[in-house]
């Protein structure tokens, strides 16, 4: 599998980075991360692409449905084609920062990214979350860098911060469970994706990864 870095960041960003992450702990194969959704956007356009343009932000109907209804209708869903719609507003909702200033910063961030610029990705997530402390997707974004820098211990406490603001974000989640497989945790992965399989069943892979960890987790306290 590769780290897709350079085109568009798959959906939320961490759980694209852990796609590529060989485990390095383990010597079984590890369990197939689930493959996140990208965002929808009018002609193909993703919102993370460094060419799209500002003045052309994903839609977020503020008056839509709230996200608890989303989420549980997301988790109602029998198929992965009647879950789509219900995910895109989830993740409309998910990256909007409800501040222009901050989109902005994040969207730079993101640029950064990219480009492998990880220091610059940092310095602007960092001023982001400054200014707005609550935004679960900036912390799911800061701990995609720590992750590429190796700082699975920072990565792992934005991911807790993300989750501590939306417990049900399902890349925060992926990405948590990728890192507990990578540092050889298979039953806290396990635990993560039965989570994020009652969140997300339709969520592709990610069935695959449950019965892929249990016979190692089975039995065992969690």
């Amino acid at each position: 599998m590769r780290f897709h870095v350079q085109t568009s960041l798959r959906g939320l960003v961490l759980a694209t980075a852990l796609l590529a992450a060989p485990a390095a702990v383990s010597a079984q194969t590890p369990a197939p991360t689930p493959d996140l959704p990208l965002l929808d956007e009018p002609g193909g356009e993703n919102p993370f692409d460094p060419n799209v343009k500002p003045d052309a932000p994903a839609v977020v109907d503020r008056n839509a449905n709230s996200l608890d209804e989303l989420f549980g209708r997301l988790a109602a869903a029998k198929s992965p084609a009647e879950a789509h719609p219900f995910e895109q507003r989830i993740l409309k909702r998910l990256i909007d920062s409800d501040s222009d200033t901050v989109d902005l910063m994040v969207k730079w961030a993101v640029e950064a990214m990219n480009a492998e610029r990880w220091g610059a990705a940092l310095d602007l997530l960092d001023q982001a979350l400054l200014l707005q402390p609550d935004f679960a997707e900036g912390y799911n974004r800061r701990a995609t860098v720590w992750f590429m820098l190796d700082d699975y211990g920072r990565s792992l406490a934005d991911i807790e911060r993300a989750l501590a603001i939306e417990p049900r974000h399902f890349g925060a989640l992926s990405g948590l469970a990728g890192i507990m497989q990578r540092i050889g945790e298979t039953d806290r992965a396990y635990e993560v994706y039965s989570r994020l399989a009652a969140i997300h069943p339709n969520l592709p892979d990610v069935r695959k990864a449950i019965e892929k960890l249990e016979p190692d987790a089975r039995g065992r306290p969690i």
